[in-house]
């Protein structure tokens, strides 16, 4: 009973982001498309649970670029001294900061943010910090989940009200999805999920564009079948002359 609950529930977010989110799915590949075609590059930021869903993937594109940062800061608060929540935040704002200026982002370039709350300091961040330096910027956050939140950011934005670009997952406040009679909190979070739907639709939607101006895009084959990584060193090489 638990499965087919999910799966119904997972059906109906799916079906939200099919009915709502192609115009911004198709806004998005067009926005990449105009990057990767003009010598731009496009980069992937998300501290998630799928981190790395579109790199180095089996039919995936070669041009997505991971991208992430950490700063650790060992100073914990001492006795009778509380914790500083806001020197916290404003700990990684400043670490965003740092990390886009040491980055390889340039103008022209597009990056894609993931976020399914859109209220911590460091994506808000990014953004910000990123339109100032002509880079795209693509959101993938959950709009109701997000509007319902309160900002850390200093600025008191979240990333669904900063992106040029905004993809809706279409979850729920708190993500997870099912209620069982007993249980205080609900079960099974969708983001992940719909991030993966997200994150193959614009793959197809880039393809597709990208063939439709006459470019081939370069995609990895499996290494698991004969030939495989021979393709994908092919592949590369071409990559790191085309760009695309």
């Amino acid at each position: 009973m638990g499965a087919q609950r999910w799966f119904a529930e997972c059906s109906q977010v799916l079906r939200r982001i099919r009915d709502t989110q192609l115009g911004a799915i198709r806004a998005a590949a067009a926005a990449i498309a105009d990057c990767v075609a003009g010598g731009g590059a496009l980069h992937y930021y998300d501290t998630g649970h799928c981190s790395r869903e579109p790199i180095h993937r089996a039919g995936g594109l070669l041009f997505w670029r991971p991208f992430s940062f950490s700063l650790t800061v060992d100073s914990t608060a001492p006795p009778k001294r509380a914790a500083d929540y806001v020197l916290r935040c404003h700990h990684q704002q400043a670490a965003a900061a740092l990390a886009l200026e040491q980055s390889h982002l340039r103008s022209g370039d597009c990056l894609v943010i993931v976020s399914v709350s859109g209220k911590t300091p460091a994506p808000v961040e990014l953004a910000l910090r990123a339109k100032q330096r002509g880079i795209k910027v693509i959101a993938i956050t959950d709009l109701a989940f997000s509007r319902a939140l309160a900002s850390d950011h200093s600025t008191g934005k979240r990333l669904g009200e900063v992106a040029h670009i905004v993809i809706d997952n279409c979850g729920v406040y708190g993500d997870a999805i099912l209620r069982f009679a007993g249980l205080d909190t609900p079960a099974c979070p969708t983001s992940g999920v719909a991030l993966c739907y997200i994150i193959w639709a614009i793959t197809a939607e880039v393809t597709a564009e990208l063939l439709s101006r006459g470019l081939k895009p370069h995609l990895y084959r499996s290494v698991n079948i004969e030939g495989g990584e021979e393709f994908n060193a092919r592949a590369e090489a071409e990559y790191r002359e085309s760009g695309i």
